[in-house]
């Protein structure tokens, strides 16, 4: 094969033979050494530099294996990691970092041995040569053996290198087949929490303040986050912290546990590009941080207890974060693997793969996992839990995405058979969706500089690590296969301590199950080349959905979906807009309707809650505007209600946003979702305040004493109301009714609960954040007066308020006048007819001294003219001429009947004037005493038997 700078390169390896004894070689034998030399095209020697580049194109090995020369053909691997990676061991007193460049970056291959089709090679030109070799035989390892004095290609000694096999195979046909399967299978300890919430009451002197006390309510941590306009597919980039603990150093050697590690994220990058999950995710590690010496980290502490583990482990990452998220080594979440037998506490038996916790993604100091490392299936207990960390919730029946037709769910709790040709479920791609769309993952939005797909290895796992290695990394080092070639695929038995004993899990995809044959999807196939990808795109915009709503403004949803094509082959997800929404039924509902919010609640009303049955009234959460909270009457509980509020539901009190699939939509007020079209201060849109009067102050007075104080009195029709403390205080803030004895908010010596009400007939809301606020959009349909409530001589940091009215219109004359109306329509269109004209009462503004008179001016009821001077109707002749008309006869309609008994049954003709022209006119223009008879006798009909 041509490289690119036109020549061919063939290294062949000059292998002398070395006795050597070392603590680090994988067995006591000896080992051979070889010294590689890099020849010409033409066979001759050139150097003992062994670097190589991609710009060479292909290189050609001849290594020596087991006596028998191998023809290794191998070709640059382009994808392999981020230039950005860094690789850090940790020892006591002593830490190293060992950082990828560009250089590191072009000086891999990949390929296979030639004649051997089931082979596989993948070696590191970058400082002498190291890789992995698969052969027929088993996975052999090649590298350096000592440090090349001279890297120039000037060391005439050469650069000697190891060569060795990982682990021996022995026949599983002279072991007894006694196979035993374990009694409870793994699964996540990710626990999802209840959400409970309870509130009680407290006195505090002589007024009842209604207080949350010991609340146990089921709320995710606050996140900063961007709402979002609608739902868009978007590329997301998970940035990975990658943190390996002793236990896989002593399991894994120096080389193999970094190779191990970038195999397993490999594979779950592949997973988290599989279509199903609707959403375009890389999984990216930008540093990987090796614990050698446990010492070395006492503030980590990893245990068989996976949650004191999380805990300590999410608190250590935290510190190792850099806070600004474009720094290179920033990660979005944190991943440790450990070969300890974790377990949970909520749970018998340490049956625990992993623990995370849900939708922590981009939460400082809970964004991350613990795994249990116990084999290739490590990869599907990552993508599983850091599915949790992205919103996912565990797969079930309850859900409507437990197990069907043997197809198995990444989200699935328990791991109990195949984990290598599974998807992610419906459920969970709602999940996610509704988590990224809600601007919970805006963290993720940046893109890793030089973002470089994996691409090692390019193999699936199984050609990389042989059926017994495979049983090594589940059991123990002596641990070999003992499965036949015809089911290996379906499930991996491994021989250990004299007896088959399996996991219930099958051979990794790409696992030899015989000549020129690999497992894949849990069946033995033919190996193939794998398709070329091929990238998603939309299909056709689906219907409008049915209005959400009858009144109130609802909202309908047209979707598409990422099916033309389906992206396969590691190809991409579609990006771009997967929903459009449009607003209807905005007219308002009735003022007798209850609240859209207490309607929701409402149907909870024969639900069950701890053996009680409660009255469930709205209760406004600002902190999660969609979700629906709901309080009981007798204001003892608040619980979330449902997944979150119907599509609909206003999220905002003063705006049009409302909740479109649990994120609070901008809906401008052009009833336009994503507009920015805004109200001004006296409620019109796109208005400049131009028609506004506005009126704002502050009450600063102090009291000595207890009760209610005046602070402004507020008329009807204002708008845009704000009322707000100057800082926290013990005094609280009441509204009450100027006219009538009534109060809207924390009058009669009772406080309420911050949240939103309903205020002189607009929606408010208050607030204690800490100090207290009021919004009331309007326009209020009556006067208030806003009031502070002292408890004592408590301090008064002021209130301010402000309010909005239009601005009267200027004074002007209005005159009532009698005036006619036009000509009416003729009576007739021949023959003579009248035409009227009919007085009527007008109403006339004056105008720079003019006044509008007739067609402009407004008719008004006949009670504002002087009724003695109105003056008669006016009447005229018209269409005077001679209509030349006559009757037009049909004919006899049929019988009714058959036949009559005694009265003597009728039947019809139809009876027209027409004019000369036979067309038709009014019965008035033809002579009605000459008009025909329509109806006749049926004459013909005999009697009746």
């Amino acid at each position: 094969m041509k490289a690119a700078n036109g020549c061919h390169i063939c290294l062949i390896f000059s292998y002398l033979i070395f006795e050597i004894n070392t603590e680090i070689l994988p067995s006591e034998d000896d080992l051979p050494e070889v010294i590689p030399v890099k020849l010409t095209p033409n066979g001759s020697f050139l150097t003992h530099n062994l670097t190589s580049t991609h710009e060479e194109g292909s290189v050609h090995y001849v290594i020596p294996i087991e006596d028998r020369e191998h023809f290794l053909d191998l070709k640059p691997s382009w994808n392999f990691i981020g230039p950005s990676l860094i690789i850090e061991r940790r020892k006591l007193n002593r830490h190293t970092r060992q950082k990828v460049n560009s250089n590191h970056l072009n000086c891999h291959f990949q390929g296979k041995i030639k004649g051997h089709d089931d082979s596989y090679a993948a070696l590191s030109a970058c400082n002498g040569l190291r890789g992995i070799i698969k052969t027929g035989s088993g996975i052999y390892y090649v590298e350096p053996s000592t440090i090349p004095t001279d890297l120039t290609g000037n060391d005439v000694s050469g650069h000697r290198h190891r060569i060795f096999k990982r682990s021996t195979e022995m026949s599983y046909l002279r072991k007894k087949r006694r196979r035993k399967r374990r009694k409870h299978p793994k699964n996540c300890g990710t626990k999802e929490k209840k959400r409970i919430t309870r509130l009680e009451w407290q006195p505090s002197g002589r007024i009842k303040i209604q207080e949350k006390i010991n609340i146990r309510k089921y709320k995710e941590k606050s996140t900063k986050h961007r709402r979002l306009k609608r739902s868009v597919s978007k590329p997301h980039y998970v940035e990975v912290l990658l943190v390996a603990d002793t236990s896989m150093v002593v399991f894994h050697e120096e080389w193999d546990l970094t190779t191990y590690l970038l195999t397993i994220m490999n594979m779950v990058s592949i997973l988290y590009m599989d279509p199903s999950i609707g959403n375009m995710i890389h999984i990216v590690v930008v540093k990987i941080i090796i614990i050698e010496d446990q010492l070395a980290e006492p503030d980590l502490i990893i245990t068989s207890d996976s949650d004191k583990t999380l805990r300590s482990f999410c608190k250590w990452q935290k510190k190792l974060n850099p806070m600004n998220d474009s720094h290179p080594h920033h990660h979005d979440v944190a991943v440790l693997v450990t070969r300890k037998d974790i377990c949970s506490s909520s749970s018998s038996g340490c049956n625990t793969l992993g623990v995370a916790q849900v939708g922590s993604i981009c939460s400082s100091g809970d964004n991350c996992n613990v795994n249990e490392d116990n084999g290739i299936t490590l990869a599907h207990t990552i993508a599983h839990e850091l599915g949790h960390n992205l919103g996912m919730y565990h797969d079930s029946e309850r859900s409507g995405c437990g197990n069907s037709h043997n197809i198995q769910h990444i989200m699935t709790p328990s791991f109990q058979a195949d984990l290598v040709g599974i998807t992610w479920s419906h459920c969970s791609r709602k999940d996610v969706t509704n988590f990224l769309d809600k601007g919970l993952g805006t963290c993720l939005l940046d893109r890793p500089e030089e973002v470089v797909a994996y691409g090692h290895p390019e193999l699936p796992a199984g050609a990389m690590y042989d059926s017994s290695y495979q049983c090594r990394l589940q059991f123990s080092v002596d641990a070999t296969e003992c499965t036949s070639e015809d089911d290996i695929c379906s499930r991996l038995w491994c021989y250990i301590n004299e007896t088959c004993t399996t996991k219930l899990l099958p051979a990794a995809p790409g696992t030899s199950c015989g000549k020129h044959k690999w497992c894949q999807n849990l069946k033995c196939v033919d190996i193939m080349d794998p398709p070329l990808p091929v990238d998603g795109g939309w299909g056709e915009w689906g219907p409008w959905s049915e209005c959400s709503r009858t009144c109130g403004a609802g909202v309908s949803i047209s979707e598409r979906k990422c099916d033309h094509p389906v992206p396969s082959g590691g190809g991409n997800f579609c990006l771009g807009i997967r929903k459009r929404y449009r607003m209807c039924n905005t007219e308002p509902c009735s003022k007798k309707a209850p609240p859209f919010r207490a309607v929701q609640c409402a149907l909870f009303n024969n639900h069950t809650y701890e053996g009680k049955q409660y009255d469930w009234l709205p209760y406004f959460e600002q902190t999660e505007p969609c979700r629906l909270y709901c309080i009981d009457k007798n204001n003892t509980i608040i619980m979330p209600l449902g997944d979150y509020a119907h599509d609909g539901t206003s999220c905002n009190i003063g705006t049009r946003d409302i909740c479109i699939t649990g994120v609070c939509q901008r809906v401008g007020c052009d009833w336009v979702v994503g507009s920015n079209a805004t109200e001004d201060n006296c409620g019109v849109c796109e208005g400049d305040n131009s028609k506004c009067n506005i009126f704002n102050g502050t009450y600063s007075k102090q009291s000595i004493s207890s009760g209610y104080r005046e602070v402004v009195v507020i008329p009807s029709g204002a708008t845009n109301i704000k009322i707000s403390e100057k800082g926290y205080s013990e005094n609280y803030i009441s509204i009450s009714s100027a006219l009538h004895n009534k109060f809207y908010l924390n009058g009669k010596r009772h406080i309420s609960l911050p949240g939103e009400y309903s205020i002189a007939g607009s929606l408010a809301m208050y607030e204690r954040t800490p100090a207290e606020r009021i919004r009331i959009p309007g326009p209020i349909e009556e006067m208030i007066v806003v009031l502070l409530v002292f408890l004592g001589k408590t301090h008064n940091p002021g209130v301010d308020y402000q309010y909005s009215l239009f601005k009267p219109e200027s004074s002007k004359e209005v005159r009532y006048n009698w005036s006619y109306t036009d000509w009416s329509q003729c009576s007739a269109t021949c023959g003579g007819g009248v035409q009227e004209k009919i007085p009527v009462c007008k109403e006339s503004i004056a105008s720079s001294g003019q006044y509008i008179l007739d067609g402009i001016s407004t008719i008004v009821d006949e009670f504002y003219c002087e009724p003695d001077q109105k003056p008669t109707e006016m009447v005229r002749t018209c269409n005077d001429w001679m209509c030349q008309t006559h009757w037009w006869i049909g004919p006899w309609q049929s019988c009714p009947v058959t036949c009559h008994d005694k009265e003597q049954p009728m039947r019809k003709r139809s009876i027209m004037c027409v004019d000369g022209q036979e067309m038709a006119l009014p019965d008035n223009f033809c002579d009605r005493r000459t008009k025909p008879v329509e109806y006749g006798p049926c004459e013909t009909l005999p009697v009746c038997e």
